[in-house]
């Protein structure tokens, strides 16, 4: 069985895409302890480190470091899910 072009399984696994070991010591833990509430609704406990306003593959391709804190903000996971559909509308692979 193949899954379609796009499909999760195309993207190879999160630790193949460079969220590994190091994205979560610098990145995720950075972002989170410096924005312990999320930055869009203010209430929310922040839960997810999304990189932001350059998503991380434009900051590989640009040779600058996906992994530092300040190429991110901390935002819960409502948040996210509404920023995820809203810039990445058809998806991972349409960017």
């Amino acid at each position: 069985h193949q899954l379609p072009q796009g499909s999760n399984a195309d993207r190879g696994s999160s630790h193949q895409r460079g969220y590994d070991r190091e994205h979560r010591r610098r990145f995720r833990v950075g972002v989170l302890q410096r924005d312990p509430t999320c930055v869009l609704c203010r209430t929310a406990p922040s839960t997810v480190a999304d990189h932001w306003p350059a998503d991380r593959r434009q900051l590989v391709d640009e040779g600058r470091d996906p992994n530092d804190p300040d190429n991110g903000r901390g935002l819960c996971a409502s948040c996210h899910g509404r920023e995820t559909s809203r810039l990445q509308p058809g998806g991972w692979y349409d960017q």
